[in-house]
């Protein structure tokens, strides 16, 4: 732990504004936060989601292959036959790859909660951490689609001061739920304790 100075405990003492320097070797090691990994039926979703949409656009894909084909642009066709084997085969590739990419992008993210805030981390090639303070949150919620809920899933959305939300998707229902109910009393602690340091009165 580092280690105030006596100038600074002096400060304190006093009431004064203190800011003691922080050894570098002092700082808490990102290794040693406590990831949750998201519900592992969040990866199934993902590529039934992917899946539902990659038949979407294969049939509308399929209807403008059709009425191209027997339209206008059938000449365009004869000309050039291997245009739509092309087109397909590139559709093909990217809907493969669609469905892989949950198997490999959901182990990457995760979540950890502590006293004072809660983390999430997600990305594969550009990682990020990002951390929400509990006394800079004004709300959070619950939310699912019928598709999560398909398979238990569900997600929590936090709101911090100053406009935008962080979600975290992909835990359980019951995760979800403990969670919203420990961010919001977490919420109350610090609103409570800046009311009694005297932070939340008005100038």
């Amino acid at each position: 732990m580092p280690q105030e100075s006596p100038g600074g405990r002096e400060m304190t003492r006093l009431g004064m504004f203190a800011n003691a320097e922080v050894p570098t070797e002092a700082l808490p090691s990102a290794e040693h936060v406590d990831w949750q990994p998201l519900h592992p039926h969040f990866t199934p979703r993902l590529q039934v989601g992917v899946l539902l949409r990659v038949l979407v656009f294969a049939g509308i894909g399929a209807g403008l292959h059709y009425g191209l084909a027997t339209g206008g642009l059938a000449v365009l066709f004869r000309a050039a036959p291997l245009l739509p084997t092309v087109a397909w085969a590139v559709f093909g590739v990217i809907s493969l790859w669609a469905l892989l990419w949950p198997m490999i992008a959901v182990p990457y993210r995760g979540y950890a909660v502590r006293d004072r805030d809660i983390l999430y981390r997600s990305g594969v090639l550009w990682r990020s951490v990002r951390a929400v303070p509990f006394n800079r949150v004004q709300h959070t919620k619950t939310d699912s689609t019928p598709l999560d809920r398909r398979f238990g899933l569900a997600n929590l959305s936090v709101f911090p001061a100053g406009g935008g939300a962080h979600k975290i998707r992909g835990l359980g229902g019951e995760t979800a739920e403990q969670l919203w109910v420990y961010v919001s009393a977490r919420i109350e602690a610090e609103a409570a304790g800046a009311m009694e340091s005297g932070v939340g009165e008005p100038a």
